[in-house]
């Protein structure tokens, strides 16, 4: 085999070593996405019920305010 042809294997190899650590990197990143999703995911498992909570409150209020405004416009 000549130099110009180990050359070409060799620059293959590395094509290919490159293309296993690009999509190891990928890997891992995607792995670390799916475990932040899921960290928010449970955060938003306990404010979904704070924040309806707050909702029927401010409702409530709102309800209040207008039937105090009726009444002294009465």
């Amino acid at each position: 085999m000549t130099r110009g042809e180990w050359i070409a294997i060799a620059a293959f190899l590395s094509s290919i070593l490159g293309w296993g650590i690009n999509i190891g990197v990928v890997y891992a990143s995607v792995q670390d996405h799916e475990r932040r999703l899921e960290a928010q995911e449970s955060k938003m498992d306990v404010l979904v019920p704070r924040v309806e909570r707050i909702d029927a409150n401010v409702t409530f209020l709102a309800e209040r305010a207008r039937e105090e405004r009726e009444d002294r416009m009465k």
